[in-house]
C-alpha cells in the first residue's frame, strides 16, 4: 500500500516534470516562431536595402556608361547578378513570411497585413524588372557628340523605375518603410513570448514544488507512526522487554514490518524462555546431582558407622563365646588329671560354645554383606506352596519343643516365585522362630500365604506376648530386643528379624509387622509374583 503511494507520489511528479517539460517545448516553440519571425523580418528588410543598393549602384553605373566615364561590362554583370540572388531570397523570405503569417492568422484568428501579400508582389516584379534593366543596360553605349544626356537618361531610369505600369521604387521605398516598422514590433512580440514563457515556467515550477511539498507533508504524516512505534519496539527489544508488540493495523508494507518485527519478538522470548528453562534444568540437575552426592556421602558415613558398629558388635557378641570356652578350658586343665569323662564333657560344652559363635559370625557376616550390598544370592522360579511345606514341617518340630501349635494354611493354587529357596526358607524360618519362642505355653502359631494379582505375601501369626508400639520403628536393628522379649527369654541374639530383612530386601521385596502387646504379632513378608507369559515361556528375569 504504502509503495502504491510512493509510486503514485513519483508518477505525479514525473507527470508535472512532463507537463512542465511540455510547457516549456510548446512555449519555446512559440517563441521560436516568434524569433523565426523577428529574423525573417529583420532579415526581409536587409535584402530590400541591398536590393536597393544594388539597384542604386546599377543607375549609377549606367549613368557613368552614358557619360564615357570607366563603367566596365563585368561591374555591371557582377551588380545584376546580386540583384538576381538577392531577388531569389527576397521571394523565398516573401513567401516563408507569408506562411508564417498564414499560421498565426489561423491559430490567433487574425487577418493577414496586406503589406505581406504586397512584397510577394515586389518579389515578382524585381523578377520581371531585372530581366528588364538587364536588357537596357546590355545595350547600352556611350552618347554620341551632340546627344543630350537627360533625354537619353530619361529614357534609362524609366527603366528602373517602373515595371508592367507600376512604380517600383515607390512600391520598394513603402516595403523598406514597413519592414523598418514590422521589426521592432516583431522584437517586441518576441520579448513579450519570452516573458509570458518565463513567466508561466516559474508558475508551473511553482504549481510542482507546491505539490511536491504537500506530499511530502502527507508523506511525513503517513510515516510519523508507524516510525515511532517500530522505534519504540526497538528501544523495548534493547531494553530487554521481549513480550512488547507493535500494534499497528495500517494496511500497508510497514504492517508487514510490524508483523514480522512481532514474529521476531515471539521467536526471542521462546528462545529466553527455553533458556530460561534450560538454566532452570541445569539447576535442578546440578542440585539432584549434589543431592546424590550428599547422598552417596551419606551413605558412605552410614557404611563407615555400619561398619565401625559392626566391628563392635563383633567384639561384643565374640568376647561372651571366647571368655565361655577359655574359661571351660581352664577349668578343665586346673588340677591334676580329671576322668576321661570330665574332658569329653568339657570338649562337648567348648564345641556348642564355638558351634554358637560360628553361628553368631556368620549371621554378622550376613547382615554385612546385605548393608554393603554384597549378599549373593541365586534366585529361580521356585513353588512357594513346597517352601511352606517344607518350613511348616521344620515349625511344627520347633512348636513341638517349645510347647507350641502351629497351623498351616494350605494353598489353593500353584503360585510362583523368583527366589533363592535356601535363603527364602531361612528368613521364613527365622520370623516362624520368633513366633514360637515368644509365644506361650500351648500358644498358637498360624502359618499362611495371601495372593494377589502381582504379588504374594507370607503371614506368620502368633498369640504371644506382642511387642510395644514405641519399640516396633526398632525391631531390625541389630542387637535390639525389646523388654517384653528380654523378659519372657534371656537368650537371644537380637539379629534375626535383620537378618530376614537382609533376605527379602535381596529378592526385591519387603516385610510388614504389626503387633499388638499381650495380643500377638502378625509378620507379613510381601514377594513379587512370576507373571503368566514368563512361566508359559519359561523365561527367567534376571
Amino acid at each position: 500500500m504504502f509503495r502504491l503511494r510512493l509510486s503514485f507520489a513519483f508518477a505525479v511528479l514525473v507527470a508535472l516534470v512532463c507537463c512542465q517539460a511540455a510547457f516549456v517545448y510548446w512555449g519555446s516553440n512559440r517563441v521560436n516562431e516568434y524569433a523565426a519571425h523577428s529574423r525573417l523580418t529583420s532579415d526581409i528588410l536587409s535584402e530590400l536595402l541591398e536590393i536597393s543598393a544594388n539597384k542604386q549602384r546599377l543607375r549609377v553605373w549606367a549613368s557613368q556608361r552614358l557619360m564615357n566615364a570607366e563603367a566596365t561590362s563585368a561591374v555591371r554583370d557582377q551588380l545584376l547578378e546580386r540583384m538576381r540572388t538577392g531577388a531569389g531570397r527576397l521571394d523565398a523570405m516573401s513567401r516563408l513570411h507569408l506562411d508564417s503569417w498564414r499560421k498565426v492568422s489561423s491559430r490567433e484568428d487574425i487577418a493577414v497585413p496586406q503589406e505581406v501579400f504586397q512584397l510577394v508582389e515586389i518579389s515578382k516584379l524585381l523578377d520581371g524588372n531585372i530581366v528588364e534593366v538587364q536588357a537596357q543596360l546590355q545595350d547600352l553605349q556611350p552618347l554620341s557628340p551632340g546627344a543630350e544626356f537627360p533625354n537619353v537618361w530619361r529614357q534609362v531610369a524609366q527603366v528602373f523605375d517602373m515595371t508592367q505600369g507600376r512604380d517600383l521604387r515607390e512600391l520598394l521605398n513603402g516595403a523598406i518603410e514597413g519592414q523598418r516598422k514590422a521589426v521592432p514590433i516583431a522584437r517586441a512580440a518576441t520579448e513579450r513570448g519570452l516573458d509570458r514563457l518565463r513567466q508561466q515556467a516559474i508558475a508551473m515550477a511553482i504549481i510542482a514544488l507546491v505539490a511536491a511539498v504537500l506530499w511530502a507533508l502527507h508523506l511525513r504524516g503517513r510515516l510519523k507512526r508507524p516510525l515511532e512505534l517500530l522505534l519504540q519496539g526497538t528501544r523495548a527489544l534493547q531494553s530487554g522487554s521481549l513480550e512488547h508488540r507493535i500494534d499497528l493495523a495500517s494496511g500497508d508494507e510497514f504492517e508487514v514490518v510490524a508483523r514480522h518485527f512481532n514474529q521476531m519478538a515471539a521467536e526471542l522470548q521462546q528462545h529466553r524462555q527455553q533458556a530460561d528453562e534450560a538454566r532452570r534444568r541445569l539447576e535442578d540437575a546440578v542440585r539432584d546431582r549434589t543431592q546424590e552426592l550428599q547422598s552417596a556421602h551419606d551413605t558412605l558415613q552410614l557404611l563407615d558407622h555400619r561398619r565401625r558398629q559392626l566391628f563392635v558388635d563383633l567384639s561384643h557378641e565374640l568376647r561372651t563365646p571366647a571368655t565361655a570356652i577359655r574359661g571351660e578350658a581352664e577349668i578343665t586343665l586346673r588340677g591334676g588329671d580329671k576322668p576321661a569323662e570330665e574332658y569329653r564333657h568339657a570338649l562337648k560344652r567348648i564345641v556348642g560354645t564355638v558351634q554358637q559363635l560360628t553361628k553368631v559370625i556368620g549371621d554378622l557376616l550376613l547382615i554385612a554383606r546385605a548393608e554393603a550390598d554384597q549378599l549373593v544370592i541365586q534366585p529361580s522360579p521356585l513353588d512357594l506352596s513346597m517352601l511352606l511345606s517344607e518350613v511348616a514341617e521344620q515349625g511344627e518340630a520347633l512348636a513341638a519343643l517349645h510347647g507350641a501349635v502351629l497351623t498351616c494354611e494350605p494353598v489353593a493354587e500353584t503360585v510362583m516365585v523368583r527366589a533363592d529357596g535356601d535363603r527364602l526358607r531361612q528368613a521364613v524360618m527365622i520370623v516362624l522362630d520368633n513366633a514360637i519362642r515368644y509365644s506361650r505355653p500351648n500358644g498358637k502359631v498360624h502359618l499362611g500365604c495371601s495372593i494377589a494379582a502381582d504379588e504374594v505375601s507370607i503371614v506368620v501369626r502368633d498369640h504371644g506376648i506382642g511387642i510395644d508400639e514405641d519399640e516396633l520403628p526398632r525391631v531390625f536393628e541389630r542387637f535390639v530386643r525389646g523388654h517384653r522379649a528380654r523378659a519372657h527369654r534371656a537368650d537371644g541374639s537380637g539379629i534375626g528379624l535383620s537378618i530376614a530383612q537382609a533376605i527379602v530386601k535381596a529378592h526385591r521385596g519387603h516385610i510388614d509387622i504389626q503387633s499388638w502387646p499381650e495380643e500377638g504379632t502378625e509378620v507379613r513378608i510381601v514377594l513379587a509374583r512370576l507373571p503368566i507369559h514368563e512361566l508359559e515361556a519359561g523365561v527367567l528375569l534376571p
